[in-house]
């Protein structure tokens, strides 16, 4: 099976997740900026985190599928 390049609309979707992802983690540190996300937390998990890293999730799967399947 061979290597397939991604399409430009993969490649598109797969930064802007990973740049929203980057977003999330630098507001929620305020490393930059003052957070103006509000804080939303689930006893003591910060859905943040947890969005923030279902977005990387979604970054890998993404391009992994658009290597690996034609078409997309």
């Amino acid at each position: 099976m061979g290597w397939t390049p991604p399409s430009k609309f993969i490649v598109t979707l797969t930064a802007l997740t990973m740049v929203l992802g980057i977003f999330i983690l630098l507001d929620m540190h305020g490393l930059i900026w003052d957070s103006f996300l509000p804080d939303i937390t689930i006893e003591t998990y910060n859905i943040w985190l947890i969005i923030a890293l279902v977005l990387f999730f979604l970054t890998w799967f993404l391009f992994y599928l658009g290597v690996r399947l034609k078409g997309i």
